[in-house]
């Protein structure tokens, strides 16, 4: 519960800068989550898709992995076990058109 709310507001603050259209959030440290922390990977998923970005996790532990795929959040929220492997796995950006 604690660190959700502190994501959110870092989350706001990534998704201020322009031109922000990529996410990967390392959970390599994360312990225990719970449904706090669930709803705040929803939210920057949500924020992502506003953006028309893109999301990956990154070092889940087993226990969320788990939880991840319980909850079907693992089909909205890719996981990858290292961040050289998620970078690899964002697909480009359209190009944009000249005008």
């Amino acid at each position: 519960m604690v660190t959700a709310s502190w994501l959110r507001q870092e989350l706001d603050q990534v998704f201020a800068e322009p031109g922000r259209k990529r996410l990967i959030l390392d959970l390599s440290g994360l312990t225990f989550c719970d449904s706090s922390g669930l709803g705040a990977m929803i939210g920057a998923y949500n924020q992502v898709q506003q953006t028309g970005g893109q999301i990956a996790l990154v070092g889940a532990q087993e226990r969320l992995r788990n939880l991840l795929v319980r909850t079907g959040l693992d089909r909205i929220l890719p996981h990858y076990p290292t961040l050289a492997e998620a970078e690899s796995a964002f697909t480009p950006p359209p190009p944009t058109p000249d005008i």
